[in-house]
């Protein structure tokens, strides 16, 4: 993760690090970031549509999976640089990414999809979890086992509910990884480790099986905080894809914005997501557009969000539905009982070409999992209907 040793969390936020990062830092951020795409002739987004044509309804979702347990301590042993500490560290967040029990978790969200039934959702954090042997004496990790492949877990929870979902893979954006397997300690009783853990995470958009994809895209963004300003550069991504239900056709845009770091970053990123998206719009023409997505923004003061709200309609807003509208975050070992959600940073934002008549979130009601978990995931999720004109 990017996390400058300087930086402190931003109050009310899970695990998000935000505060002493110098000028330089900001003014080097915004400086790889490109300026927002002139659209000629409109003041619509990137891929809206001028066309007039009949209003036609979908549903859609943006859902965060939560990789499972707060990467902070970890992040500050490696800034720290104590090997000691880093297996301890490692160690603590591979047991609470364990005791979250993600089959369980999945499943909880499979059933949130399959009440919903959206045409697409947008899913954040879709991490695997990879074990591997470890040698402390040579330092070398082998022999790979995917531990927790949370995609896989959330499609066969849909199955076996009777929902055929698949992944847009064009769509499909690969973030951050670990650099390297992490040793942890394989028991409580353990003096040294024999054990080694990674992480990947990725960004995915999936379709309802009687919708249609293609034109699906995806990319990462240059705007990342980095060393030296971070001990680790992490990338953050972007997919879309053209839909075709039975009675809509729109272009779907899945994101998530940096939760590490100055507002600039973010900002920087969803000005290189309109421009990626301008880019589509000459190559594959125009449609109505839908951005979801955790933007790690908080609406509406924000300035990540407010660059967003500058160009597309916010459907929470749209809709009408109940303010505040919370989205994040729970605790990290999502224990618990009570909701703490306290800012709307997952969005579904549109085109002007698309109007919202309904929006709610899901996930919201404490689950009882095994263990001291509560809840499916540290957001919310957001569903919204939308009337593509």
């Amino acid at each position: 993760m990017n996390v400058h040793a300087g930086l402190v969390r931003r109050p009310g936020t899970r695990g998000r690090l935000v505060g002493a990062v110098t000028a330089g830092v900001i003014a080097a951020t915004m400086a790889l970031a490109p300026a927002a795409p002139a659209l000629a002739g409109s003041q619509s987004p990137p891929g809206a549509s001028q066309s007039a044509a009949a209003s036609r309804t979908a549903d859609v979702m943006t859902r965060n999976l939560y990789l499972g347990a707060d990467l902070t301590p970890i992040i500050a042993a490696i800034t720290g640089g104590d090997p000691n500490a880093i297996v301890a560290a490692a160690t603590q967040t591979w047991n609470t990414v364990q005791a979250s029990d993600p089959e369980q978790r999945m499943a909880a969200i499979a059933d949130e999809i399959a009440k919903a039934r959206p045409a697409a959702v947008g899913l954040q954090e879709v991490t695997t979890w990879t074990t591997y042997a470890y040698n402390p004496a040579t330092r070398q990790s082998s022999n790979p086992q995917v531990a927790y492949d949370f995609l896989d877990l959330l499609l066969k929870a849909l199955a076996d509910r009777g929902m055929t979902y698949h992944e847009v893979t064009d769509a499909t954006s690969h973030n951050f990884t670990t650099p390297a397997p992490i040793p942890v300690l394989a028991s409580p009783t353990a003096t040294f480790p024999t054990k080694a853990v990674s992480l990947a995470d990725r960004d995915v958009i999936l379709r309802r099986d009687d919708v249609k994809a293609w034109n699906g895209h995806h990319g990462n963004f240059n705007t990342i905080l980095k060393p030296p300003y971070a001990p680790l550069e992490v990338a953050r991504g972007w997919g879309s894809t053209d839909l075709r239900t039975k009675l809509a056709t729109f272009r779907f845009v899945n994101a998530h914005t940096e939760a590490w770091g100055p507002e600039a970053i973010r900002i920087g990123q969803v000005m290189e997501l309109f421009a990626a998206q301008e880019a589509i719009t000459q190559q594959d023409g125009s449609l109505p557009t839908v951005y979801v997505g955790d933007y790690n923004s908080a609406a509406t003061t924000a300035g990540a969000y407010q660059t967003l709200d500058s160009r597309l309609d916010d459907a929470w807003l749209e809709a009408g539905a109940p303010l505040p509208g919370n989205t994040c975050c729970q605790l990290g070992d999502l224990s618990n009982q009570t909701s703490i959600l306290r800012e709307r940073i997952d969005l579904v934002m549109a085109s002007p070409s698309v109007v919202a008549k309904s929006a709610y979130l899901t996930g919201t009601t404490p689950i009882d999992l095994p263990g001291e978990t509560w809840w499916a995931s540290d957001h919310a999720g957001v569903v919204a209907r939308l009337v593509i004109q």
